[in-house]
């Protein structure tokens, strides 16, 4: 039996309905991505974007803040904006004592960007929308690279234009969007490389590692996937392939070697920002692995339902997300065991092979740690993207197979499946268009709700401490609160001495990692009582001074 004439190979041209199909969805998907960009509230870690393009550090905010007493909630403007007397220098210091490890490449083009298109939310977010545009080309360079198939290109450009994912990570300031073309495009530079071996092709993946690893600390588990890759294609032999390969990975290692000292040297910050992916701990391992399942099947439908975030949910099989949670990880275990099935019949070993590597590699590494040693690395969704990217590529490889099936039937029902897929992507593109937070913009609902709140006061006055999480906090909420709010922010271990004159105190104290903070500082004093508001998701106390007879 011959078995490549039962293996299905992709159409290698794409018909004209497709390509008018996608041109379509690409038009939408443009809408979608640039559309109320500053409607949403920014989030924490887009606070600390804007931070580093204001030029200011941390401490500086920090110790800043300790220095004025009682200030208008306008005064953390600055800290939010460019300052004219800072630059990009500025940028970049505040990314190697305050954040090392993101690496500098987005936060030094984000910096230059604001000067040139403007500072403002929309603005700084607009160019995550601009490079998401790139995902089109990446992706199907990528596409033709694995399957030689121009039609499987275009189908995953459908995919790509519609989903909720990508979207998403189009209007967040952050550098994920960015991350995902370097991920596609270094991965199709590797494949024209092995195919074509010049000392060109192999100085443009060294190139463009460097550059991945620039934008983000984990492309050095996309190079591991492209490593073992390499390895077990020459079958584990070294030889002159292996060689230049290493060769090249090295280049790209040292063009990134000026951050890896800047790591090495910060890295004690760098422990302390992640701290809590490693510190926190669920009480079920497996709740990690469903964790992971119940995410897949956002990058194709995502309504902002029954969110998950170990950080902010304590329970993942609670009421509120048992039958979501269930009913997609189901969902997501059916699409990669049939994926997987699909791929053991293909002709080509060589794609389905790196797909798996490429998504599983990073996803294994990140996993094992957490139900080894216990933490949630791998329930940050952001981390997951090779393996979201690997599934969305895969997809359109098996869409693009069926849809052309010789027989007639085969091909209308995975024809009605490719629109289900689309269907699926637009509806949850609205939800997002409508939105005015989304699950993936971690615990946002609580400083929404805070604001709201405190914003029906009449000149009251805001409590907090100079710890790092409350900063964050009080950047997103100086954005969100009337000018008429005054704050007060002091040491961490220390109670303030309150004003007389404010009617309205309320205490703001995200710090649930020390168990000395300003609010247990609070609770010990018997000079003023506490009262949690009682409205949801805010997280404000009312300190009332205690009238002594």
């Amino acid at each position: 039996m011959n078995l490549e004439k039962l293996t299905p190979i992709a159409k290698p041209n794409a018909p004209i309905w497709l390509k008018v199909l996608v041109i379509f969805l690409i038009g939408i998907g443009i809408f979608f991505r640039f559309a109320h960009l500053g409607q949403k509230a920014i989030w924490y870690d887009e606070a600390f974007t804007l931070l580093a393009v204001s030029g200011h550090t941390v401490t500086e905010v920090q110790q800043e803040v300790l220095d004025e007493g009682v200030i208008p909630v306008a005064a953390l403007d600055k800290y939010q904006h460019i300052n004219p007397d800072r630059g990009v220098s500025n940028t970049v210091r505040y990314l190697m004592t305050s954040d090392p490890q993101h690496p500098p490449l987005y936060y030094t083009v984000v910096r230059l960007w604001a000067q040139a298109f403007g500072d403002s939310t929309a603005g700084v977010r607009s160019l995550s929308a601009a490079i998401s545009l790139l995902i089109f080309p990446s992706v199907y360079w990528l596409c033709l690279e694995l399957f030689e198939s121009k039609a499987v290109g275009w189908v995953a450009i459908a995919l790509m234009a519609v989903s909720p994912l990508q979207i998403f990570l189009a209007q967040d300031a952050r550098q994920y969007g960015l991350w995902m073309v370097t991920i596609l495009v270094c991965s199709a530079a590797l494949l024209r490389t092995l195919r074509r071996e010049t000392f060109l092709n192999w100085a443009i993946y060294g190139l463009t590692l460097a550059v991945g690893l620039y934008t983000h600390l984990l492309t050095a588990l996309v190079a591991m996937a492209h490593g073992i890759y390499v390895a077990s294609q020459q079958r584990f032999r070294l030889n002159k392939t292996i060689v230049n390969y290493l060769f090249a990975t090295l280049v790209g290692l040292l063009i990134f070697l000026p951050w890896i000292f800047v790591f090495i040297t910060h890295i004690g910050t760098a422990n302390q920002l992640t701290s809590h992916l490693s510190f926190y701990k669920l009480d079920n391992p497996f709740d990690l692995i469903a964790i992971l399942l119940a995410q897949i099947t956002r990058i194709f439908f995502d309504v902002n339902f029954s969110s998950y975030t170990p950080l902010i949910n304590k329970d993942f099989w609670e009421i509120g997300h048992i039958n979501y949670n269930i009913l997609a990880g189901i969902s997501s275990v059916i699409l990669m065991f049939y994926i997987l099935y699909f791929f053991r019949n293909a002709r080509f070993t060589k794609f389905s092979l790196f797909l798996i590597l490429l998504g599983a590699t990073p996803s294994v590494c990140l996993l094992l740690p957490d139900l080894i040693l216990g933490g949630i690395r791998s329930t940050v969704f952001r981390y997951q993207l090779p393996l979201y990217l690997s599934l969305q590529i895969a997809v359109a490889y098996v869409l693009g197979i069926h849809i052309f099936s010789e027989k007639h039937w085969q091909q209308k029902i995975w024809q009605c499946l490719m629109v289900g897929f689309l269907l699926a992507g637009l509806v949850s593109d609205v939800m997002l268009f409508k939105a005015d937070t989304w699950w993936l913009q971690i615990g946002n609902q609580y400083p929404i709700a805070t604001a709201k709140y405190i914003n029906k006061f009449d000149n009251p006055l805001l409590v907090s401490s100079n710890h790092s999480y409350n900063i964050g906090s009080l950047l997103i909420l100086n954005h969100l609160l009337n000018s008429n709010i005054n704050l007060l922010i002091v040491q961490d271990d220390r109670r303030p001495l309150l004003p007389q004159e404010v009617g309205n105190i309320f205490l703001f104290d995200s710090d649930m990692t020390n168990s000395q903070n300003l609010l247990a500082r609070f609770k010990e004093d018997q000079t003023y009582s506490l009262r949690l508001s009682d409205e949801p998701f805010t997280e404000l106390w009312q300190v009332e001074k205690i009238q002594k007879e």
